[in-house]
């Protein structure tokens, strides 16, 4: 901890001896009602009071280091991120041009799979920005945790579209299903919380919707047991789990990156060790991160560019067309430039840490 005057440490200090100077004492270790008391309605309010008059400077300054970090990191790696960005601009405008196209006959004749997709596909681009963002930040492992929710997505779109319309609807009604398992548990525990988040009368509609459902699909849809797959039906298989379904579409040759990803999600011990912003992941030479790195980003990068160009490539499949085909073969391209282009610089640091 720094020791310079503005430090949490001295602004502690010079508070506790305020307090002392005033004939009063503090009784460390033995921290008595009293005294526990007088922290929680005074002393921890006064140490907040001055950390926010005395380190606005520090903040700035740390702001401005950060600028200049993020500046560093796009010109390391401005080939694949400007790649990127042409990437989701494509699937932005391929999507709202393809959904423009389908939406009349959508609305005329529902077709579950173009909604489902459609609305997969959104959620996809949305989800790839955000890692984007971590990306140019300098956040390799926590871009490559949020690639996981990106591969999801393109696991259960290829599954939908394998298996048509029924399927489809199937996995849109299942939204009653989570939002009525999520107001359980917010009844359940809001006690705790000490705040009112769920009325009765909208715990009641969301049952109401539960019991639609059920007449619809069977009491097997909406058990807690088959959550968050029940709207897979068991007649396919007992049980489902995203494996299996990664499996079903064959995009299982990806299970062992979502495995690598998945350390830095969980507080598992391999994540204090695991991270892809780090050069030296030897144990015994393990230093756990706290900021941001201009290493790493390859993986998460890569990964991204394919899983997004799956869902788009999954969406536009639904309409065999001429267009739509010159569209998926220019973005299978593009993804591939992109992944040469992370792996160039990648290579880049490899060969300055072996020099």
């Amino acid at each position: 901890m720094s020791h310079t005057d503005d430090s949490l440490e001295m602004i502690l200090d010079n508070i506790l001896r305020e307090y002392a100077s005033n004939g009063k004492k503090l009784a460390d270790p033995e921290l008595n009602e009293e005294i526990s008391a007088l922290i929680k309605s005074k002393l921890a309010d006064v140490l907040l009071e001055r950390l926010k008059s005395t380190v606005s400077d520090k903040l700035e300054a740390s702001k401005e280091i950060e600028n200049q970090f993020e500046a560093a990191v796009y010109i390391t790696w401005k080939k694949p991120f400007d790649l990127l960005d042409l990437l989701l601009y494509i699937c932005l405008e391929v999507a709202s041009e393809f959904n423009s196209e389908h939406r009349s006959e959508t609305f005329s004749k529902p077709s579950y799979v173009q909604a489902a997709l459609a609305r997969q596909q959104a959620n996809a681009c949305l989800v790839f920005n955000e890692i984007i963002h971590l990306l140019k930040s300098g956040f390799p492992s926590g871009a490559h945790s949020h690639w996981r929710t990106l591969h999801e997505i393109a696991c259960v779109s290829y599954f939908i579209s394998k298996h048509g319309k029924d399927m489809a609807k199937r996995f849109l009604d299942y939204e009653v299903v989570e939002s009525y398992f999520q107001a359980e548990a917010i009844l359940e525990h809001e006690k705790k919380m000490d705040c009112k988040l769920l009325s009765e009368k909208d715990f009641n509609a969301v049952k109401e919707k539960v019991d639609e459902i059920r007449k619809t699909y069977g009491s097997e849809f909406v058990r807690k047991a088959s959550y968050p797959y029940g709207w897979v039906p068991s007649a396919l298989q007992k049980t489902w789990s995203l494996e299996k379904i990664e499996k079903s579409v064959k995009l299982d040759l990806l299970r062992p990156y979502y495995d690598l990803a998945s350390y830095n999600v969980y507080g598992g011990p391999k994540g204090l060790i695991f991270k892809l912003g780090t050069m030296n992941r030897e144990a015994q030479h393990v230093v756990v991160p706290v900021g941001p790195s201009n290493y790493g980003l390859a993986d998460p990068g890569k990964s991204t560019a394919i899983s997004l160009g799956q869902v788009t490539a999954c969406l536009l499949q639904t309409e065999s067309s001429v267009k739509s085909l010159i569209i998926v073969e220019a973005l299978r391209n593009l993804v591939d430039e992109i992944c040469d282009a992370f792996c160039r610089i990648q290579a880049e640091f490899s060969k300055d840490t072996k020099a």
